[in-house]
């Protein structure tokens, strides 16, 4: 199976549940959220007026918050899953935004030459196996003095901080169960499979570490997108304590029994996410910003 395929495969049989695994919400919150990711990116605020298009819209969480934060009324998207397409379909039907959604390979856009004003993308890249190729037409079905904002990608710096965090917490949690300690009101129960093994979510697992393609060096990134023609690249970054306990968090809830997971710990552990988010703003002032888990990708036209 090549990573097309793999990305297709593994976006499509997870598609129901991926807005509960990765905690993504259509509400206020997640909309100013999401609309700060972008605004940083752009360093200004969220054009109005402007026709968009997303590049691997998934489920809806980029396109469907900005809409939410009342900076888009009408959206364009495409994915290489249909599985991805249909749930955001479902999303947008029940808040209310209207959105033109296609089935697309990011190397081969269905759109005419210079068809949008702004593209927009969130961790899209690093599944991508011809960055060049998918850059490239991206240039082509912007007008000139277009924009493309790309957020959530990971450096080659968080991701090995991120290795770090998984590893800690993985450890943390399982001596934690075995001395038996409580998470919530319930005993920790890690999760546990059939006796066969759940060949079926082994593969998944399998398919998750195929379709994850980079990390990025965000100046190498940077040097690849002017390449392509893009007349002005920068970017930024987010994300360092909060990442490191974002994904503690994560491996917690990914390793544990789903009662465990209660709305306490939920909003508790959102609640320190965001905390460390705001000390993330302070720190980066001061640190360099490759140091940061998530790259935000500004390309104009």
């Amino acid at each position: 199976m090549d990573v097309k395929e793999a990305n297709l495969v593994f976006h499509d049989e997870t598609s129901r549940e991926y807005d509960r695994k990765w905690a993504i919400r259509f509400d206020d919150d997640m909309a100013r959220f999401v609309l700060s990711k972008f605004e940083l990116g752009l360093g200004g605020p969220f054009p109005r007026g402007v026709k968009v298009m997303e590049i691997g819209c998934g489920t809806g969480y980029a396109m469907l918050n900005l809409g939410l934060a009342g900076v888009l009324d009408e959206a364009w998207g495409c994915d290489i899953s249909r599985g991805m397409l249909d749930v955001c379909r479902e999303n947008a039907e029940r808040l209310g935004i209207k959105v033109h959604l296609q089935q697309a390979d990011a190397e081969k856009l269905p759109y005419e030459d210079e068809s949008f004003d702004l593209v927009i993308g969130h961790a899209v890249l690093h599944h991508l196996p011809d960055l060049r190729a998918s850059l490239r037409e991206v240039h082509r079905v912007l007008r000139p003095g277009g924009k493309c904002v790309v957020a959530g990608e990971p450096t080659v710096a968080g991701h090995r901080l991120a290795r770090v965090a998984k590893d800690l917490a993985s450890f943390g949690i399982r001596w934690y169960a075995r001395l038996g300690g409580r998470l919530g009101k319930r005993r920790v129960e890690l999760r546990r499979y059939d006796a066969e093994g759940s060949p079926e979510n082994h593969e998944l697992q399998e398919l998750e570490f195929m379709v994850d393609i980079h990390n990025f060096r965000p100046r190498e990134l940077c040097a690849l997108a002017r390449e392509v023609g893009f007349r002005d690249v920068r970017y930024e970054c987010e994300e360092l304590c909060s990442s490191f306990i974002g994904w503690m968090i994560r491996t917690v809830e990914g390793s544990v029994s789903e009662e465990n997971i209660t709305d306490r710990w939920r909003w508790g552990a959102y609640n320190t996410y965001k905390r460390a988010r705001a000390l993330d703003r302070v720190l980066y002032r001061y640190l360099p910003r490759d140091w940061f888990y998530n790259l935000i990708l500004c390309l104009e036209k």
